[in-house]
């Protein structure tokens, strides 16, 4: 009798724990110089930035927030501290279910992130980082472009230049982006890369990286709309 009150306590204690916490990711941040302002966890469902979590602060740079994501997926950290600067105060990172712990700065919230504790989020700073050199470049055909447009008379040398840059650069972000992906194949933000960044690449050298990614990756919530993205653009 004694023996089956105790296994009912365990039992009883057990499900209260489980019901205190349900949420199976949890973010420990600090952002230096913050004082005052809210943070919020957010997701965007159906094209819209959904908030699962927020938190106001008053007198502390410390927070947590959680929520339960089903896997892993790209989430958002949006700082708002009224200072009329929203749209350079959010963050995106690749969340999984773990505790992951955010370091930043309110003077510069994005660029000072220091984001740990999710494998795929390394995976996806490391590519970003890579990328800075084509995105400056990127930038740098963009201004030629506008310049060529307020000119009367472009030259057709000039724009043939322009055009034959843009096919270089296009070229070498969507052959590292299916690169990455291959290496990095057995991991959720493979299939989100090549949607972010391979989705100009032929799709058959797609469906071959998605080929090659384990069932669980192609069954994910980016390996579905991969798939999705690779059967649009074959009917083209």
């Amino acid at each position: 009798m004694k023996s089956t009150f105790f296994t009912f306590l365990i039992f009883a204690c057990l499900i209260s724990c489980t019901e205190e916490n349900p949420n199976n990711l949890i973010i420990n941040g600090d952002i230096d110089g913050l004082r005052v302002g809210t943070v919020k966890l957010q997701k965007i469902q159906d094209t819209t930035l959904v908030t699962l979590d927020s938190i106001a602060l008053d007198g502390t740079s410390k927070f947590t927030l959680s929520t339960s994501i089903e896997e892993p997926q790209l989430l958002y950290l949006y700082l708002d501290v009224k200072d009329g600067t929203a749209y350079d105060d959010r963050l995106s990172f690749f969340a999984q279910d773990t505790i992951m712990t955010v370091k930043s700065s309110l003077q510069d919230f994005e660029k000072d992130a220091v984001i740990t504790g999710s494998k795929n989020n390394e995976l996806l700073t490391e590519f970003r980082r890579n990328m800075a050199s084509l995105n400056k470049t990127y930038t740098e055909l963009v201004k030629r472009s506008m310049a060529l447009d307020r000119q009367e008379n472009a030259s057709q040398a000039a724009i043939d230049a322009l055009n034959a840059d843009y096919e270089t650069y296009l070229n070498k972000k969507v052959k590292y982006a299916l690169s990455y992906a291959t290496v990095h194949k057995e991991y959720e933000v493979a299939p989100f890369i090549l949607l972010e960044e391979g989705f100009d690449a032929n799709p058959v050298f797609l469906d071959s990286v998605y080929q090659q990614m384990p069932k669980k990756i192609q069954t994910s919530l980016y390996g579905k709309e991969l798939s999705e993205l690779i059967k649009d653009l074959k009917e083209i």
